[in-house]
């Protein structure tokens, strides 16, 4: 279910680290120690979000606006922070383009950079390459799979003792059938013999086997992303998010309307994000980069 031509979403960038030229705030000291905690999370290019970024650092950050003084501010746990003057929506943007670069002068960012990072990306009409060959073998003597093989090994593991798979009981029992296949095209090529007269049949996989994809992912120490093709219907997108979400993995949506994947990822904080970062792990640093606070520019303590 992994795919080879997928090399610009498993190839990994080394992050890079760049201080932002922004100037002192001058924050109290009593103000800039509450703030030390915050760790600022810019998406969609230079787009902050404070809402996260507060609240993972077990801070209130509060809008206050004044309609007689025409003063907006913003508060964090209770103490203002900053604050500008005018009509409410202009004053607004005003008071929160001075946070954001409160926030990046004192505080450390972390940059999204990459919408997802993938080693595993999983086609619904594509069988395991590394069981293709023993899984047609098989499929063909309709023989079932024997306690060597290395698929029925897994299903051990994941608390198979036999039946069929799913919590009932009532799915497959017998190995995935892959189709014969005829001319000199690949494996997973969209109308791959359609010139030379020939059809095939595309191998649908039962969506049993993607759940135990998903419990592996929960279960071991891997941070990049499980990425499904645009290929799964509506309902079993449904299916999968569900099953992923009940494993207590985060789960999205990425893409234009007709080629939306879904997208699973393990559950980070924006701390453990810097810190995996910072510590060089491959799959964090694919997404993400850490920009230093501005203040360490300019020699001040954070």
């Amino acid at each position: 279910m992994d795919s080879d031509d997928e090399q610009q979403e498993t190839s990994t960038v080394v992050a890079t680290f760049a201080t932002p030229r922004i100037p002192d705030p001058k924050l109290s000291p009593k103000l800039v120690t509450m703030l030390r905690p915050v760790v600022g999370y810019i998406y969609n290019d230079e787009q902050m979000s404070l809402k996260m970024s507060f609240e993972q650092a077990a801070l209130l950050l509060e809008p206050d606006y004044n309609e007689e003084t025409k003063v907006f501010r913003f508060l964090v746990n209770t103490k203002e922070v900053c604050r500008a003057v005018g009509e409410k929506n202009e004053a607004h943007s005003e008071a929160r383009e001075k946070l954001v670069q409160i926030v990046r002068y004192y505080c450390y960012t972390v940059k999204k950079v990459k919408e997802y990072f993938t080693r595993r990306k999983i086609f619904y009409t594509r069988p395991p390459k590394a069981v293709l060959a023993e899984s047609t073998e098989t499929a063909t003597k309709g023989k079932k799979l024997k306690e060597e093989n290395i698929g029925f090994q897994m299903l051990q593991k994941q608390g198979w003792s036999g039946g069929g798979l799913g919590s009932g009981e009532d799915g497959i029992i017998e190995p995935i059938t892959a189709m014969k296949r005829k001319g000199k095209q690949g494996l997973g090529t969209d109308n791959a013999t359609e010139e030379a007269g020939e059809t095939e049949e595309k191998v649908k996989i039962p969506l049993e086997a993607f759940y135990l994809v998903i419990q592996e992912y929960a279960g071991v120490n891997a941070l990049y992303d499980l990425v499904f093709s645009s290929q799964f219907a509506r309902e079993q997108v449904r299916k999968l998010r569900e099953f992923a979400q009940s494993k207590k993995l985060q789960t999205q949506m990425v893409g234009q309307k007709k080629k939306k994947k879904l997208v699973i990822s393990k559950p980070l904080t924006i701390s453990e994000i810097m810190v995996g970062v910072l510590k060089g792990h491959s799959d964090l640093c694919a997404k993400y980069i850490v920009i230093p606070p501005a203040s360490m520019a300019d020699g001040a303590a954070t």
